[in-house]
């Protein structure tokens, strides 16, 4: 996965918990569960995620701190021993406030290790990885489980006219070739690869939530329920809000629904807000300038509030799928959300009051205040649970023989194919009827040089009569293309089977990553500090001393022994065990030369090697049949040996 506590976000905390309950029971049974987490390898980046007071100085403390977690806040005591806990470095980009994983993450796993792999945010692991193995290379079986919209997140930033398609045709990219089943955890996700995804919550809640929706249960069973003074009916109103402090959260819907509840229907709730996060004290200005009644606490853990709120109100529509609000029905709270994809899931639940407008969200508002939340079933509350979570990972992550059969069955025919849906061009209604426009009157002129030229060929006798009604059927075919359903909706056909489109993503994404090229890849495509992967491992490798090693004496084998003279044999072993050395010569070292050159005799030998040693274009002489032949062509001067 891609975080790790003490971050509490959700692929932390998901991941972890979905580890410990696939281990149960498993040791027993001869298997195992290895939990894979980043280890934030640089000090500052740790300070940034974790907070001052929560960092770490070795991947030790960090597993340390996990396991305690797991034991005393999850109260899961044998599956903080069982789960297997393996760490892979890992750097912060600042700009996207995410970790990505520095050099050869799949290298670190055992070869007999690989059997089922479960990639948390697929996506996101293989943005910016190091070059290596693929996943579906080294595993039997990879599921893939996204967590986060990417796409809605990049239409946020600079340059989204760009950015967001291209991400949203990453993302598709690194699903599709990197994983064999997809799980979705909501339909608010847009499609990656249809053959391969499917949609299916598979999170759960801790057991501590549970445990109070269980006890509150009993209370409001009891004779004095209509006295308790925060979930009665006629008790005083008691909303919050939990979750990361971000615009994108919702927070500005927020206080524009309290707002006009306040001045249409006279509801004037004081709303707690919880969690933290960069938007925070901008949005506490906000609130006073708006005179709402919406202090700002911090961080808190969601079950502390168990007893304190009956009213959770949630606006946000970022999230493919809100844990909060899992915990907040799980406690028996009533749940005020939008009627979104994101929150299908939820509403089954009779406490969940889905809202599609400002004036639904005031009555279901007034709803919740003037009403006592209906007890949690066994059958609710189950279905929130780890264990129910598990049961459906385990059913919508395996493929079963059926699906298998008929999905080969399928793409076996001439016509199989993928419609990759791209992301609709963002331009504005001027500019689209002036494409549409300029298209259609493209089309009309080139309809009509067709036509003329469709009757210049039936006028004709040159052509043969077969060949002459061919040509004029296939001039006589139209293009009919609706420009603005084209540009609302983009759509690629792409005429392979789904198994060679991987294989040909996989050759792509070996290709362009591999080397000091895929650095650069990396860097243009938004990894500014964690797309250098190459450069990474030449450094590791530099610190390990494993970049040059001496190479043992070589010796030659039998089979070259015999087809060579001695002194061939001596030239081959010197020249392979004590590689020559050519120094350069300095200016003072020539200088030496040419004084000894001038005080020997121009005839002798000595004189002929000295210039040799200054000058490399002399060459070397060979005798031959009692005569001198230059390596190189005859000088002007000659000077002879002798």
């Amino acid at each position: 996965t891609t975080a790790s506590l003490p971050w509490m976000t959700g692929t932390a905390v998901n991941p972890l918990l979905r580890a410990a309950y696939l281990s149960t029971g498993r040791k027993a049974a001869g298997g195992s569960v290895t939990l894979m987490l980043p280890w934030v390898e640089r000090d500052e980046d740790q300070k940034r995620i974790y907070g001052k007071e929560k960092m770490f100085e070795s991947p030790e403390d960090q597993e340390k701190f996990v396991r305690t977690w797991l034991r005393d806040t999850a109260n899961m005591k044998e599956a903080s021993e069982e789960v297997n806990i393996r760490w892979y470095t890992a750097w912060q980009e600042v700009l996207e406030n995410s970790l990505y994983s520095m050099g050869d993450l799949i290298g670190l796993i055992p070869e007999d290790e690989c059997d089922i792999c479960v990639l948390e945010e697929p996506e996101h692991l293989n943005w910016y990885r190091g070059p290596g193995d693929n996943w579906t290379s080294k595993f039997k079986h990879v599921v893939g489980i996204v967590h986060t919209n990417y796409f809605v997140y990049a239409t946020e930033q600079p340059a989204a006219f760009i950015r967001a398609p291209g991400m949203k045709l990453l993302a598709s990219w690194m699903c599709r070739a990197h994983v064999h089943r997809l799980i979705k955890l909501s339909g608010t996700l847009g499609q990656f690869a249809p053959e391969k995804e499917l949609v299916e919550n598979v999170h759960g809640v801790r057991r501590s939530f549970i445990d109070v929706g269980e006890e509150l249960k009993g209370k409001l069973a009891s004779p004095d329920a209509d006295k308790d003074p925060v979930f009665s009916a006629d008790a005083s109103p008691a909303v919050y809000f939990i979750g990361k402090m971000l615009w994108s959260k919702g927070l500005a819907s927020l206080m524009e629904l309290i707002k006009y509840a306040e001045e249409s229907a006279g509801l004037k709730v004081k709303v707690d807000m919880y969690g933290g996060g960069p938007d925070k004290d901008e949005a506490s200005e906000k609130a006073e300038s708006m005179s709402l009644d919406m202090p700002f606490h911090g961080p808190i853990d969601h079950v502390e509030l168990g007893w304190t709120h009956k009213v959770f109100i949630n606006p946000s529509t970022s999230e493919v799928l809100c844990t909060t609000v899992a915990e907040a029905l799980a406690m028996g709270k009533f749940v005020v959300l939008p009627s979104h994809p994101s929150n299908d899931f939820f509403c089954q639940f009779p406490n969940c009051l889905p809202y599609t407008n400002k004036e639904e969200f005031v009555g279901n508002l007034y709803y919740a205040l003037t009403h006592a939340p209906e007890p949690m079933s066994e059958e609710y509350s189950y279905a929130l649970s780890w264990e129910a979570a598990t049961e459906r990972f385990a059913a919508a992550g395996s493929v079963s023989v059926a699906e298998a059969e008929a999905m080969e069955e399928a793409l076996s025919s001439t016509d199989a194919g993928i419609d990759i849906i791209l992301p609709s061009i963002k331009i504005n209604k001027e500019r689209k009827q002036l494409i549409s426009r300029s298209f259609r009157r493209t089309r009309g002129r080139y309809r009509n040089f067709r036509t003329r030229l469709s009757q210049e060929i039936m006028k004709s006798d040159v052509l043969p009569k077969e060949l002459q009604q061919r040509l004029i059927a296939e001039l006589d075919k139209r293009l009919d293309v609706d420009l603005d359903e084209l540009l609302d909706s983009p759509k690629l056909r792409v005429k392979l089977s789904p198994a060679k489109l991987d294989k040909l993503l996989l050759d792509l994404y070996d290709s362009v990553t591999k080397g000091p090229s895929g650095d650069v890849f990396r860097v243009i495509g938004g990894g500014a500090s964690v797309g250098r992967q190459h450069q990474y491992l030449k450094q590791q490798a530099a610190k390990t001393g494993t970049h040059q090693q001496s190479k043992p004496p070589s010796f030659l084998d039998a089979s070259v022994l015999n087809k060579s003279s001695p002194t061939t044999l001596v030239t081959k072993a010197l020249n392979r065990n004590f590689p020559r050395n050519e120094k350069k010569l300095d200016d003072t070292t020539i200088a030496e030369n040419n004084r000894k050159e001038e005080n020997v005799p121009k005839m002798s030998l000595s004189g002929h090697r000295a210039r040799q040693v200054q000058s490399s274009s002399w060459g070397v002489r060979l005798v031959r049949h009692g005569s001198f032949t230059q390596s190189r062509p005859p000088q002007t001067r000659y000077v002879p040996l002798i």
